[in-house]
């Protein structure tokens, strides 16, 4: 708080006992939370409104795996919009994400298809059978995928008919590539886009527990977002 604020220590160790007086916040060992941490996925405005420095490294070190001339799926978050606004090589780029597209259309060496479907508004991304109907048709080479939730079992999407879209994209991929922070491994959702032993490689903003990295299979590159191979 100190850091991202300029603030002084005592100034955040003030407001952070105002917060939590009022019932705003609950406390934690270091820090604080919002009350619904955990349970709830935010919209993407909000999460938008909320982008954070190590939002920002994990989508600039995805966009270092990106290469000319090959064909890719682009899930819709906010981390790959930031990955979006930062490539520009003749490639093929496959998104049912609106802001994905209105970001790439700035870079004209990038092949841009927006699969069809109906708008939804809250989270930004079009969905229809037609539009898994498309995938069904494309050989890609990789597949670029966000998470609102991890565990043993899955990589989970709050929204249905976004993980049935991103499960296909996944199912239609050589590789998959999963971004995503590390509080993810703590989040409630409900439908899973794939299995674990999908993921080809993780970009994500910390080292994970010997329990988190069981997860995945060995085959599984762990990448922590900034760091140099």
């Amino acid at each position: 708080i100190m850091s991202e604020f300029g603030v002084s220590q005592d100034t955040a160790r003030r407001d952070i006992v105002l917060l939590s007086r009022r019932g705003e916040v609950k406390r934690t060992h270091g820090g604080i939370l919002p009350l619904d941490f955990g349970n709830k996925v935010p919209n993407f405005q909000s999460r938008l409104s909320r982008f954070t420095k190590q939002k920002t490294k994990i989508a600039l070190e995805a966009a270092n795996y990106f290469q000319a001339h090959h064909v890719y799926f682009v899930d819709a978050s906010t981390i790959l919009l930031k990955t979006c606004q930062n490539i520009n090589l003749p490639m093929t780029i496959i998104t049912h994400s609106l802001d994905n597209c209105t970001a790439l259309a700035e870079e004209n060496k990038v092949t841009v298809k927006v699969l069809s479907g109906i708008l939804d508004h809250q989270n930004r991304f079009f969905y229809s059978t037609a539009a898994i109907s498309e995938l069904d048709n494309i050989a890609l080479d990789t597949a670029f995928i966000a998470a609102s939730g991890i565990d043993e079992h899955g990589i989970y999407l709050l929204n249905q008919e976004d993980a049935e879209i991103v499960g296909k994209a996944v199912e239609r991929a050589r590789r998959v590539i999963l971004v995503a922070e590390h509080h993810k491994f703590i989040n409630n959702s409900y439908y899973s886009i794939c299995s674990p032993e999908k993921i080809s490689v993780f970009i994500t903003d910390k080292v994970l527990s010997e329990r988190e990295r069981a997860i995945f299979p060995e085959s599984t590159k762990i990448q922590l977002a900034g760091e140099l191979d």
